[in-house]
């Protein structure tokens, strides 16, 4: 319930979102957040551990992202208003990997921040594949960490993923895992809308580990027009 179930779009921008819980109660966290008539703020965040705690937890990194995301606000801004405070607030050992990022469909502009997330793979029109790591270390466990912002100029085509380890870590009867590379591929292979895309890959990860979801699976197709 706490999972937005509609997402507001702007023109030349396509967004779709998805969320496949596991079995058990997780903590995987996404919002898109409207700042202003030309930009938006994304995010994704899987809080460590599963059950109440980690549900809990991500409770609190919606409310505060909420708070912290204002039409001012960079990334690097974002996070460590966010590191601060759930550092003050969070028991010891606990910890949540978080990607935050505003998107300007104005000047197609995305600056972003990574704080030990999974990277956004963002699939050029001309075929190519730029990871986007950032540099920010996980939230709630370094109190004094800097964040800084980072951009990436896109292109009309450009497609942008962004997901929990639940997409990329789903195993099959083998035990191998969905990884990356069928993560890009099965993005690759659809070349419909943002909620095409989104749809056919997570129909792949469902069909791949056989609906066994060991944990949350969240994914975000962002698609430039």
């Amino acid at each position: 319930m706490l999972l937005p179930s509609t997402l507001p779009q702007l023109a030349g921008v396509q967004i779709a979102g998805a969320w496949q819980p596991a079995r058990e109660v997780g903590g995987d966290y996404f919002d898109v957040i409207q700042l202003d008539k030309d930009r938006l703020g994304i995010c994704v965040g899987d809080v460590a551990g599963k059950g109440i705690t980690a549900a809990l937890l991500m409770a609190n990194l919606q409310a505060s992202c909420r708070a912290f995301a204002t039409t001012e606000a960079s990334p690097q801004v974002v996070c460590t208003k966010l590191n601060r405070f759930l550092c003050a607030n969070i028991a010891s050992g606990k910890f949540v990997t978080f990607f935050y990022a505003v998107l300007d469909a104005g000047t197609r502009t995305l600056t972003y921040e990574n704080a030990g997330h999974s990277p956004g793979l963002l699939l050029r029109s001309n075929g190519t594949t730029e990871t986007l790591q950032g540099g920010g270390a996980v939230l709630g466990a370094l109190p004094d960490w800097t964040y800084q912002d980072y951009t990436a100029q896109l292109q009309p085509g450009d497609q942008l993923l962004l997901s929990t380890d639940g997409i990329t870590e789903a195993e099959n009867a083998k035990l191998e895992e969905f990884g990356d590379l069928r993560l890009l591929a099965a993005a690759r292979a659809s070349h419909g809308s943002a909620p095409d895309v989104q749809r056919a890959i997570m129909q792949q990860v469902t069909a791949f580990c056989g609906g066994n979801f060991r944990d949350d699976a969240t994914l975000l197709v962002l698609r430039i027009s």
